[in-house]
């Protein structure tokens, strides 16, 4: 698999999230699109690193994002809210898709520096939408 272009990679994980339950989104449905960076002036941007799921050091790899995404779970007022969001779409990520979906080059989407994409003269980086759906469980917290 070659590495997809930005757009490309928006559509191919905002296809995957579609199998994750509202439910199990606690009825916040995330949602990336991508983001032109040279109008953004914010210091933080999310970007995806694609991990090739054949190569042995690339599964402790996401053996640490795991245990990443379970910190975040009990740590969570501890971190920023671009840094939930990338936890949370790894998690959906992780959980509602296999490697085999992939073709063994797994997306995770990561906090970045933008000024590091830029160096690098990438143009285009990726940012979150959330989408409130309506549910019973939500409606009776």
């Amino acid at each position: 698999m070659t590495i997809p272009r930005p757009n490309e990679t928006v559509s191919l994980i905002n296809r995957a999230l579609t199998e994750v339950s509202d439910k199990d989104w606690n009825y916040s449905r995330i949602t990336l699109t991508t983001l032109p960076l040279g109008d953004w002036p914010m210091p933080y941007v999310l970007w995806c690193e694609w991990l090739d799921m054949r190569k042995k050091q690339n599964h402790r790899e996401i053996s640490d994002i795991k245990e990443e995404i379970r910190w975040g779970e009990r740590h969570s007022d501890e971190l920023g809210v671009l840094e939930l969001i990338s936890l949370r779409i790894n998690k959906a990520l992780l959980e509602s898709t296999s490697d085999e979906y992939w073709e063994f080059n797994r997306p995770v989407v990561r906090v970045v520096k933008t000024k590091s994409l830029t160096d690098q003269g990438i143009e285009t980086a990726f940012w979150y939408q959330v989408t409130e759906v309506e549910g019973e469980e939500f409606d009776n917290r």
